[in-house]
């Protein structure tokens, strides 16, 4: 056999392989979307006959993150710090894995759990500018910022981990007649190690979960509208972790699942209240 034909022969064989491995690609695919379909068909049907309406678009096919361990970021913290009080800080270990922190805008204690709170004359003028500022520099959502006709109020910020919003991860900025005076919440160190474990609930785990702790406590929700993909933060002392969950949002509140234990979590945002 000339070497020619034999080159042919070679090609035609590695070009049914690829063919046989496309379909066989393309076989699973419409396998893994009829299921998913099935799926989706079968919890639409168990929320209405509980009542509630399902959008389909809530049944998300995205895969939760791997959990995160997070180390304490002393370093970021006097950064915090610096931008809350300005840079001629004095620095002092308090014990207990708090550090204090004096500049000449006020003072600010932080916490080894990654709680903050600062207290002082700490912005004046371009308050909404300067908020804004701190999350985009320290990994917060943008601020819902609403203040009076006497340029007062109280609003806060969800931290942000991978582009993920962190459940139970807040910032609190209070500003009184122009001035901001106290920022409060949870400082996330920006970086961490995965900590793979079980594998986490998919969207349509979360929604069972959720649905399931309807029909216990009788929580008042007749619309689920979406289901999307955060954080939760979990802490133990000096130990931060971040666990993946689900958000579901309703039509009357948001409530959050944790991927991993399926412990669902109502209007955590607002009230901290735990129904699992």
């Amino acid at each position: 056999m000339d070497r020619c034909r034999l080159k042919n022969i070679i090609i035609l064989i590695l070009a049914l392989l690829n063919a046989f491995l496309l379909f066989s690609l393309a076989q699973r695919r419409a396998a893994e979307r009829d299921a998913f379909r099935r799926t989706a068909e079968q919890l639409s049907l168990l929320f209405q006959e509980d009542g509630m309406t399902l959008d389909p678009g809530a049944i998300s096919r995205a895969a939760p993150p791997d959990g995160v361990s997070l180390t304490r970021d002393t370093a970021l913290e006097e950064q915090a710090a610096a931008f809350l009080l300005g840079s001629a800080l004095s620095s002092s270990d308090q014990g207990g894995g708090i550090f204090h922190y004096a500049g000449e805008a006020g003072e600010a204690l932080f916490r080894s759990s990654g709680g903050f709170e600062a207290v002082g004359a700490l912005a004046e003028g371009d308050v909404e500018d300067f908020c804004r500022d701190f999350c985009r520099t320290f990994s917060y959502d943008a601020p819902a910022i609403r203040l009076d006709e006497a340029g007062s109020g109280v609003f806060t910020a969800p931290g942000v981990y991978g582009k993920l919003p962190v459940f139970n991860c807040t910032v609190t900025f209070t500003v009184e007649h122009g001035v901001l005076t106290a920022v409060s919440g949870t400082l996330l160190p920006k970086s961490g190690t995965t900590a793979p474990g079980d594998r986490p609930l998919s969207a349509a785990g979360a929604l069972l979960a959720f649905q399931q702790m309807r029909r216990e406590s009788a929580a008042v929700a007749s619309t689920v509208t979406d289901a999307r993909l955060c954080y939760e933060l979990q802490t133990a002392g000096a130990a931060m972790s971040l666990a993946p969950a689900w958000q579901i949002v309703t039509d009357t509140e948001d409530y959050y699942v944790n991927g991993l234990t399926g412990a669902v979590t109502a209007g955590a945002a607002r009230t901290g209240e735990s129904v699992s």
